[in-house]
């Protein structure tokens, strides 16, 4: 189960990067709209988000995975 658990925290980790990384992208572009107060408001979001997901997993792993599967963890 750890080396599950280590998987899907890289998986967290890398989303979270991209996610980043796109936004940062959009948030430079001139299509964006946004003001900075929004946009730190979406930056802590996606913190928050993959913060409390890694948190969920490693207090209940077995419920994570039961409710959001693990075939990912086979690539």
């Amino acid at each position: 189960m750890e080396e599950k658990i280590k998987i899907e925290e890289r998986f967290l980790e890398n989303a979270e990067s991209l996610v980043s990384d796109l936004l940062k992208q959009h948030f430079a572009s001139t299509d964006c709209q946004l003001d900075a107060f929004t946009k730190s408001k979406i930056k802590g979001l996606i913190k928050r988000v993959i913060i409390q997901e890694v948190e969920y997993l490693n207090q209940d792993p077995e419920n994570y995975f039961s409710i959001y599967g693990e075939d990912h963890l086979n690539n």
